[in-house]
């Protein structure tokens, strides 16, 4: 059944004094508040007047909030739906399609082209041989003249495709079913699944629309995939995980045999509350979090994602934003807190990257850990030693550097510049742990130290390791102990080495309170 409502009534809700706790690069102009109700998803919309404006999916439905005035917005037109803290909704051709998790609720269908004077809505639930079985939905998308309805119940916990050519009369025409899809992301003739309870994302050809076939799959960090978003030349892939402690991340996708986590990200005010949804404008990431957080990430460099913005308006989870209309503005959803109206500023990143290497061999050194002091921001050098960091914002830094077995590092007064990658190299002393016995004899010798199937150790005369047994062994920088001898004879000797995989490894002395340990290369 439809239900058809012609709105004329203008409802006006003004805007409340909220306080905002903090913020970089991100100036609060507005907000509205909806409290009793709560707020899930939001949408822009720009009528043919060219007044923009901010659709607004409530515990209620949907709320159309008129942005002439940024600084204070006002709620023009209410469309009831079924109580549910789900709701989403999109917009094709001057229409708006929202869905909720509540049973029976349906597609909500607005018809826009008549603002700012009226709307007209109704609810569908499904044409042809789905009639009445379109009766829920998790999340909506719009695309190419299709509309795509996400976890949506009797037809599929997939993704529905129904044809817009009559937006007011939506036709199904196909739908994908391997998997639950709880959001997705279409450009093209490609459909980005976020299969959230198979913790990956997928990727799915729809050229034939009738007929969606899937081509890969792939894991996300958190295993728990909730949205994507896809850069503008749609090499790289921006995914976020439901699940708290868990990245935003980015992968080059620019080969789908080859997919390649490239970096992760965490907002910095409060790491542990995860992204929510990533929606990505120009180089930028903008990024609703949980605890209250809205984030702008500068992604131009997707292999070293850095933050640049930043306002925490309240705890609750902040839903969802929309940073695509003309003016500039981003209009954000917090649950609890209302909606909030902000002037960003997008400022290009101050990038850190080099390479790490050990002082005497000039190997590349894995595992050490690059500190910007003074930001949230550091990295872990990768196995050619690589790092990749950086600040929001340009000036003279400190870089800390450790890595065990390695003496630390601090280097100061280090000049980033915003949108420039300044490059330094750092090379680390290997740190060697003594003995604690007071006349200091702890000299040992190690050959070679760049070695192949064996290696040759000793002690000096005085050395307390000469005191009963001490335990030798030969460790992965994992901390797996591959070798494990004890001896009182010197000097001794460790053979058989060869099988052995090239790279960095830790040799170890224990006598009780005595210990050492020296890092070699095979």
């Amino acid at each position: 059944m439809l239900k058809v409502f012609r709105v004329i009534i203008l409802i006006l809700v003004f805007c409340a004094p909220f306080h905002l706790f903090s913020q970089l690069n991100l100036e609060q102009i507005g907000h509205l508040s909806y409290a009793p109700a709560s707020l899930a998803g939001c949408k822009a919309y720009v009528d043919s007047t060219g007044r923009e404006w901010a659709l607004v999916g409530t515990s209620t439905g949907v709320s159309i909030v008129d942005l002439q005035d940024p600084t204070q917005p006002v709620q023009r037109f209410s469309v009831p739906g079924l109580p549910s803290n789900w709701r989403e909704l999109r917009t094709w051709n001057g229409f708006a399609y929202a869905g909720s998790e509540a049973d029976s609720s349906g597609i909500t269908i607005i018809d826009l082209r008549h603002l700012p004077d009226t709307i007209y809505w109704k609810t569908w639930f499904g044409d042809g041989a789905y009639e009445n079985k379109v009766r829920r939905s998790h999340a909506v998308q719009t695309a190419n003249g299709y509309l795509f309805i996400f976890g949506g119940g009797n037809v599929t916990n997939g993704a529905t495709i129904a044809d817009l050519s009559n937006p007011w009369n939506p036709h199904i025409v196909g739908k994908y079913t391997l998997n639950y899809v709880h959001d997705g992301f279409i450009r093209g003739d490609t459909l980005w699944t976020s299969e959230i309870y198979q913790g990956q994302f997928g990727v799915v050809n729809i050229s034939d629309i009738k007929d969606p076939q899937l081509i890969t799959t792939n894991p996300t960090p958190g295993k728990f995939n909730h949205n994507t978003g896809l850069s503008g030349d749609s090499k790289t892939l921006f995914t976020t995980d439901e699940k708290q402690n868990a990245p935003l991340s980015s992968f080059d996708v620019s080969d789908l045999d080859n997919i390649t986590l490239l970096d992760t990200y965490f907002p910095s005010q409060k790491p542990a509350f995860e992204v929510h949804n990533v929606r990505v404008i120009g180089d930028f990431l903008v990024n609703p979090s949980y605890g209250g957080q809205l984030t702008i990430v500068d992604a131009s460099r997707p292999d070293n994602l850095i933050e640049t913005a930043w306002a925490v308006v309240g705890t609750s989870l902040v839903w969802d934003a929309d940073p695509y209309l003309p003016s500039g503005i981003i209009f954000a959803t917090a649950k609890n807190e209302g909606l909030f109206v902000f002037q960003p500023s997008y400022q290009h990143a101050a990038w850190l990257e080099g390479i790490v290497t050990d002082s005497i061999s000039g190997l590349p050194l894995i595992g050490a850990k690059v500190f910007v002091t003074g930001t949230p921001n550091a990295d872990t050098s990768k196995i050619n030693g690589a790092y990749k960091t950086g600040a929001a914002a340009q000036g003279s830094y400190t870089v800390d550097v450790i890595k065990p077995g390695y003496n630390p590092k601090s280097i100061q007064n280090v000049a980033l510049q915003n949108g420039v990658v300044t490059t330094l190299n750092i090379q680390l002393s290997q740190a060697v742990t003594g003995t604690t016995s007071p006349d200091g004899g702890s000299t040992i010798t190690v050959s070679p130290t760049l070695f192949s199937d064996h290696l040759r150790v000793g002690v000096s005369p005085e050395s307390a390791f000469r005191r009963g047994e001490t335990i030798v062994r030969l460790i992965d920088l994992s901390g797996k102990v591959l070798r494990e001898n004890r001896t009182a004879a010197w000097p001794f000797l460790l053979q058989n080495l060869q099988q052995l995989a090239p790279g960095p490894y830790i040799l170890s002395l224990e006598n009780g309170a005595n210990r050492i340990a020296v890092h070699l290369t095979k």
